[in-house]
Order: structure tokens, then C-alpha cells, then sequence
């Protein structure tokens, strides 16, 4: 399902309110992943500017992402090794008595 205009002015309106709301009252910083996220959202915006063909609104939703982005270029992903699960522990739970009072 293709994006539309409105839902990613809305991702970025609503991340913006949640990282201001969070740092009401602190002296923080934003996360590698929240850079990540804005770099993207922008870099998707921008992308979807060009298509319309708004080349200034383009420029600037780009000029947004590259603030948001590292020199060296945006997180890449990378293969996590995972450990292997532990063996299955087999386990009779059941109760050996057969005393009715003790129904709760």
C-alpha cells in the first residue's frame, strides 16, 4: 500500500510531539534510532515531493533528513546470531490425589 502525503506529515507531527513531550523538564538527547526514524520519515517525504514535482519542498524535507543522518550515511542492517534454544524439559503436572474437598 503506497503512502500518502497526509500520513507521513502525520508520522512526523505526532514523533515530534512525543519527543518534545518526553523531554519537557529533562536535558536529553535524541537516540541513534530516533535520528533513524526522522532520516527516514524525511527521506520519504522528500522523495514523495519529487514525484508531485515540488522540487523546493523536496530540498528542504532532504536538507530535514541529512540533519537527522550520520556523515558516514544512515545505520545499515546487519545478521544477528541468535543462541541455540535449550533442550525441551519434559514435565508431568499432574496431581496424584484424588481428593474432591480440595477443588477451589
Amino acid at each position: 500500500m503506497a503512502e500518502s502525503l497526509l500520513a507521513l506529515r502525520a508520522d512526523l507531527l505526532s514523533a515530534h510531539v512525543l519527543v518534545w513531550v518526553a523531554s519537557v523538564g529533562r536535558d536529553g538527547e535524541l537516540t541513534a534510532e530516533g535520528h533513524a526514524y526522522f532520516h527516514d520519515r524525511y527521506s520519504r517525504l522528500a522523495a514523495m515531493y519529487r514525484r508531485r514535482g515540488r522540487i523546493r519542498a523536496a530540498e528542504g524535507a532532504e536538507a530535514k533528513a541529512n540533519r537527522h543522518c550520520p556523515e558516514d550515511g544512515p545505520p545499515f542492517e546487519a545478521a544477528m546470531a541468535m543462541p541455540r534454544p535449550a533442550r525441551w524439559v519434559r514435565t508431568w503436572a499432574v496431581s496424584g490425589r484424588d481428593d474432591p474437598d480440595d477443588a477451589a
